[in-house]
């Protein structure tokens, strides 16, 4: 089983600060993906960065993990994935959780990105 983390943690994708963001999911077909963990913390998705994110759920026998996004370039690796995200405006980061006995978890997280001059 996957562990979860035992800290509290900020749902807001815009708010500001530090440290790490757990982000519930937006869409999702599945309880046991609690999130994305966004390692940058909080604060705005500015076009054109690079975002990391680790994938949070709870379930055993996981086969492999396979991220999407609608735009920007994907770089993922397991239970984590880096984001260079795409001009602004709304795009969404998927994640599809397959397990051992064949059933399919999916979760997708809508997100803002602003262009540098909103900043």
């Amino acid at each position: 089983m996957k562990t979860l983390l035992p800290v509290a943690l900020s749902f807001s994708l815009l708010a500001c600060g530090g440290g790490s963001a757990l982000m519930a999911p937006s869409e999702g077909t599945s309880p046991a993906i609690v999130g994305l963990v966004r390692e940058r913390g909080t604060g705005d998705f500015v076009e054109f960065s690079t975002e990391s994110f680790e994938a949070l759920y709870d379930a055993e026998s996981v086969r492999a993990p396979e991220w999407q996004v609608s735009g920007g370039t994907l770089m993922g690796n397991g239970d984590s994935a880096k984001w260079q995200l795409p001009r602004a405006g709304e795009h969404v980061i998927g994640l599809t959780v397959y397990l051992q006995d064949g059933r399919e978890l999916k979760a997708s997280w809508r997100v803002k990105v602003i262009t540098r001059a909103e900043r």
